[in-house]
């Protein structure tokens, strides 16, 4: 694949389909869609092109591609290894246990088969949190399988996997220089496809000195924040929103991730300061150490959450199965079953066509990328997906945004569309399987290196 990866760009003209705009003006309606040059043309009933190529939309829903604001991607090839491990194996197993003996080439097949997995299920942008960073050419190769992929990525450079342990809880050691050449050389053009933003560790991984150090190091090259806050016990006694408040650093370039164990105040701080959150519904209900989604505690502090999957060795890839699980959370809070952070009564409540928010267009402000993407708005990129109603398993779709959430799978996404270029059609993913080959040649060279066993 080229650099700017194959370009299918064409002038599409997408018909009678239920359209979720996520665009509060244009609303939902059954109606077309014209795309052309990369961009959404028009948007409304009856258009007519006789240059398009016309895709019958009837029974189907189009809506913004979902937005996945916080995966690591590098771990792609380990998918699905550890569904009922702890925060702390996972820690040990991945990031510390394999982290280490990551090549350049594994950090690409691993990106590659994360976004393709994304793309196969309707995720069009993701939010790559790459504590990978073991050397540049790791960095290098995260950045060239975004491009590859024709997903449209926000590269969030991180810390290495080797000596993790040296990197996090209380680490005193400043954010990789090497984020200055990525900036300079690699990623400077904000507008692009791929983009640069800092994964950043903040007073819960770092320290205040070295935080503080970061943040400044990060806005001096213009980017975008986000930080991993609220890990279970961990986060409960660091209260790192509120050290950034208290020392003048926290506003509205910073994306908080998790947040399961931060206090209310602390939300509200965030929300007073116009940042963002990040809830990894899934992983948090099936990752016993983290604490739980705080999806409705930041809804009650005056956040709306965008949604993110985390890593694919405890969770499934996809946004169908984040939105399920943070709903779930939601229903046992209201049933009382709730953890020690959710017992205050009457916390806001969300829907499934909140979620469908959630997952696109507040997705796409958290990554700081709502001015092209995240709603079906006339003049943004054509970022997009058609969902089939007509599916066994989604008729009669009697609430659409309730069949999408509840009932919705990868199988049930027909079109994916990013910045114009159709990457899947008719329900079939362009490419990928050599990639998945490869991702299993990456993981049998990683388990012999770290000297495991491969799982039976």
């Amino acid at each position: 694949m080229s650099h700017n990866h194959p370009q299918n760009k064409e002038r599409i003209l997408i018909k009678g389909a239920y359209l979720m705009t996520q665009d509060d003006k244009l609303g939902t309606f059954v109606g077309d869609v014209l795309v052309a040059d990369g961009r959404i043309i028009e948007v409304g009933r009856d258009l007519s092109d006789d240059r398009a190529r016309v895709v019958d939309g009837t029974g189907n829903a189009v809506l913004p591609g979902f937005i996945d604001t916080h995966r690591h991607n590098w771990q792609g090839a380990l998918r699905n290894l550890g569904p009922a491990w702890t925060y702390q194996e996972y820690r040990s197993q991945v990031q510390i246990g394999l982290g280490q003996y990551f090549d350049p080439r594994d950090v690409h097949i691993g990106n590659l088969a994360a976004d393709l997995m994304s793309l196969d299920s309707g995720v069009t942008t993701v939010r790559d949190e790459s504590h990978i960073s073991n050397s540049p050419e790791h960095s290098d190769a995260a950045i060239a399988a975004h491009w590859e992929s024709g997903i449209r990525a926000v590269f969030d450079h991180g810390w290495p996997s080797t000596e993790a342990e040296q990197w996090q809880f209380g680490s005193d050691r400043s954010h990789p220089d090497d984020i200055r050449r990525i900036r300079d050389e690699a990623l400077s053009d904000d507008s692009a496809r791929v983009t640069l933003n800092a994964m950043l560790r903040g007073p819960e991984l770092s320290t205040p000195e070295v935080s503080e150090r970061d943040i400044r190091l990060a806005r001096e090259l213009g980017l975008r924040i986000s930080m991993h806050v609220g890990l279970g016990e961990w986060g409960a006694k660091q209260q790192a929103i509120r050290q950034l408040a208290e020392a003048g650093l926290l506003a509205s370039d910073m994306t908080f991730i998790h947040c399961c164990t931060s206090t209310d105040e602390e939300l509200r701080m965030l929300a007073a300061h116009g940042a963002t959150a990040s809830v990894a519904g899934a992983l948090e209900v099936f990752m016993p150490g983290l604490g739980q989604p705080a999806t409705n505690r930041l809804l009650a502090a005056g956040v709306r959450p965008s949604l993110s999957v985390d890593t694919e060795t405890i969770v499934s890839g996809d946004m169908f199965g984040v939105m399920r699980a943070t709903l779930a959370y939601q229903q046992l809070i209201l049933a009382g079953a709730a953890g020690p952070m959710d017992r205050n009564p009457g916390l806001p409540t969300f829907d499934a066509a909140d979620l469908l928010s959630f997952a696109t267009i507040e997705g796409a402000r958290a990554a700081g990328i709502d001015d092209r993407t995240g709603s079906l708005t006339p003049g943004k990129e054509a970022d997009l997906i058609m969902i089939r109603l007509d599916h066994a398993n989604m008729l009669p779709a009697t609430d659409v945004a309730a069949t999408i959430v509840a009932g919705g799978h990868a199988g049930n996404v027909d079109l994916v569309v990013v910045a114009g270029d159709v990457l899947k059609e008719n329900g079939v993913l362009r490419g990928g399987d050599a990639v998945f080959e490869e991702a299993a040649a990456s993981r049998d060279r990683l388990f012999h290196a770290a000297g495991l066993p491969l799982p039976a």
